[in-house]
């Protein structure tokens, strides 16, 4: 890990370039760090970060549509919960007119 601290590169980055890491080593060797400076520039590895990166950028906009989707479902039950309340109170103040309305007396 501190090769790749000292190239200036991510965990994440090294293995989407194909670069095998031992997690458990400690060292840091110049030549391996020189080489993982160099490691980006081979053609092969910067077309799979290239095409992990359409993957990632198609997977957001899976993700994104989903998102709105599920957005408009909410705002429609939230509309439909809020007219419920509106018929809900409407009907609890036409209650407590009735009740507070003053009796007619009859003869007895």
């Amino acid at each position: 890990m501190g090769e790749l601290t000292e190239a200036g590169l991510t965990r994440r980055l090294a293995g989407d370039w194909g670069v095998s890491l031992d997690l458990r080593r400690r060292s840091v060797i110049g030549s391996n760090v020189s080489a993982l400076k160099g490691w980006g520039a081979r053609p092969g590895a910067s077309k799979r970060v290239e095409s992990r990166a359409k993957e990632v950028e198609k997977e957001i906009e899976k993700v994104g549509r989903e998102v709105k989707k599920e957005a408009v479902k909410v705002e429609k039950e939230a509309e439909k919960v809020e007219r419920e309340v509106k018929r809900e109170a409407v009907k609890a103040e036409k209650a407590v007119r009735r009740k507070a309305r003053p009796k007619k007396k009859t003869k007895s």
